[in-house]
């Protein structure tokens, strides 16, 4: 499992790991939609992710489940 600092947050830990280990991970939205591609970004409120080499900026409260694969 991934090592848990004190007073961080758990979701930016784990995306914060995807994206160092360039990891492709699979974003479900709360739409039922999903979006496959790597972590390039992220802040308090959003998820910068590459899919088929382009940008995509998706809102956090949008997601449900985030996911490492395809």
């Amino acid at each position: 499992m991934y090592p848990i600092e004190k007073n961080n947050n758990i979701q930016d830990e784990l995306i914060e790991e995807f994206k160092r280990k360039g990891a492709t991970v699979t974003v479900f939205l709360t739409r039922g939609n999903r979006i496959t591609g790597k972590v390039l970004e992220h802040d308090k409120y959003t998820i910068l992710l590459e899919v088929d080499g382009q940008p995509n900026l998706i809102y956090k409260h949008a997601i449900s489940t985030i996911v490492q694969g395809a």
